[in-house]
C-alpha cells in the first residue's frame, strides 16, 4: 500500500470562507488540479449539511462526490472544546462525550481516522477508546509544534496507548515539527518592512541550529535590527525541531500524517521545512498510510494580496511524489 497522498481541507480555509469555492467544488479542484484522492476534513469548519448531525441526504451526498470525483475520506479533524463556559472547564465525562459525538460523526462519513488536538488529555483519550474501538475510528493525538516526539506530554501520551493496548490509538505527525528555517514568504515580507537581509539571514542559520528564542533575539540587538527583524525572531518561538529518526521508535503507531506547510516555491519546493528526511523515515519504517497537505500560508499574505491556496497545495504535491518516488 505504501504512502498515499491527499488533502487537508484547512488548506482551502481562504477560498470556502470568501465563498469562491463550496465543499463539492474543492473536492474536484482535490482530485482534478492537485491530483489527490485523500480528502480530510474538519467537519465544524466545512460542514458536510449540518455539524455534528448531518441528515441521511447529507451523508448519501458526501458519499456520491466521493464516488464521482475518485476520492476517500481519510482524517476527520475533531476539537475537544474544554473551554466552551467562560466560568469553567468541561468535565471528564462531558469531553468524552464531545469525542463520541464525533468518532460517530467520523463513522458515518466514512472517516477511519480521527484527528485529536494535541492539548487533549490522554485521560479523554482513554476514555474513549470503547466509543472508536465502537465505531472502528482510530484516534490519532497530533504531534504539533511546540510539541516534540520528545516532548513529555508525547511519552506520557504513548505510555497509555501501550499500556492499553488498543489499536484505536496511535499518533499524527505533523510536519511542521520538522521545521528549519522561517518560510521565504515571511523573509520577504520583512525584507519589504525594512528588514536589514543580513540579520535575516543570520536569525535563519540560528534557526537550522535550533537556536531559542532568546538567542535570535540576541542576532537582531546585536547586530541592529528594529521591528521587522524582531518580528521574523518572535515567529519562531513556537517552533521545536524533531529528529525524523525519531519516528522510528513509534513506527507501529504511526496512522496518519500532516504534510504541514507555509510556502511553496517555483520549484515546488517547501522554503523552510524539512520533508526529504521525514519521508525518508516514514518510507524506510514501511509507513502505510495517508500525508494531508496542510497549508497554512495564507497568515503570511498580507493587505489585499490573496494566496492561491489549490496551486500552493499542487506545488506540495508535485515535490511528495518526488520524494516518495
Amino acid at each position: 500500500m505504501g504512502i498515499k497522498l491527499g488533502v487537508s481541507f484547512y488548506s482551502y480555509q481562504q477560498a470556502y470562507y470568501t465563498g469562491q469555492k463550496n465543499l463539492e467544488q474543492l473536492i474536484d479542484a482535490t482530485a482534478n488540479v492537485v491530483g489527490a484522492h485523500g480528502v480530510e476534513l474538519i467537519p465544524e469548519q466545512m460542514p458536510v449539511g449540518s455539524y455534528p448531525d448531518p441528515s441521511e441526504a447529507d451523508v448519501e451526498r458526501w458519499f456520491a462526490w466521493m464516488e464521482k470525483y475518485q476520492t476517500e475520506p481519510t482524517c476527520m479533524d475533531s476539537f475537544i472544546d474544554w473551554m466552551l463556559y467562560k466560568n469553567r472547564i468541561l468535565t471528564k465525562r462531558e469531553q468524552v462525550d464531545q469525542m463520541a459525538r464525533d468518532l460517530k460523526l467520523a463513522s458515518r462519513l466514512g472517516f477511519k481516522t480521527l484527528r485529536v488536538l494535541c492539548p487533549v488529555r490522554k485521560e479523554i483519550v482513554e476514555a474513549s477508546l470503547p466509543f472508536a474501538e465502537h465505531y472502528g475510528v482510530k484516534m490519532g493525538l497530533e504531534i504539533h509544534a511546540p510539541m516534540t516526539l520528545n516532548s513529555r506530554w508525547t511519552v506520557e501520551y504513548m505510555d497509555m496507548v501501550v499500556r492499553n493496548g488498543s489499536r484505536f490509538a496511535g499518533l499524527i505527525i505533523d510536519f511542521g515539527i520538522f521545521a528549519k528555517r522561517p518560510a521565504r514568504k515571511l523573509l520577504t515580507n520583512a525584507l519589504q518592512k525594512g528588514a536589514d537581509p543580513h540579520i535575516l539571514e543570520a536569525i535563519a542559520v540560528a534557526c537550522a541550529d535550533n537556536k531559542p528564542t532568546e538567542f535570535l533575539l540576541g542576532i537582531v540587538k546585536e547586530m541592529g535590527g528594529g521591528q521587522a527583524e524582531t518580528g521574523v525572531a518572535m515567529s519562531w518561538a513556537r517552533n521545536r525541531f524533531s529528529q525524523p529518526d525519531r519516528m522510528r521508535d513509534y513506527a507501529s503507531y504511526i496512522i496518519h500524517c500532516h504534510g504541514k506547510f507555509y510556502d511553496m516555491d517555483e520549484q515546488c519546493n517547501e522554503t523552510g521545512i524539512d520533508y526529504q528526511s521525514p519521508i525518508a523515515v516514514l518510507k524506510d519504517i514501511g509507513y502505510n498510510g495517508y500525508i494531508c497537505s496542510e497549508f497554512e500560508g495564507q497568515r503570511l499574505y498580507i493587505g489585499a494580496e490573496e494566496p492561491d491556496e489549490i496551486e500552493q497545495v499542487r506545488r506540495h504535491h508535485v515535490m511528495m511524489r518526488r520524494l516518495i518516488g
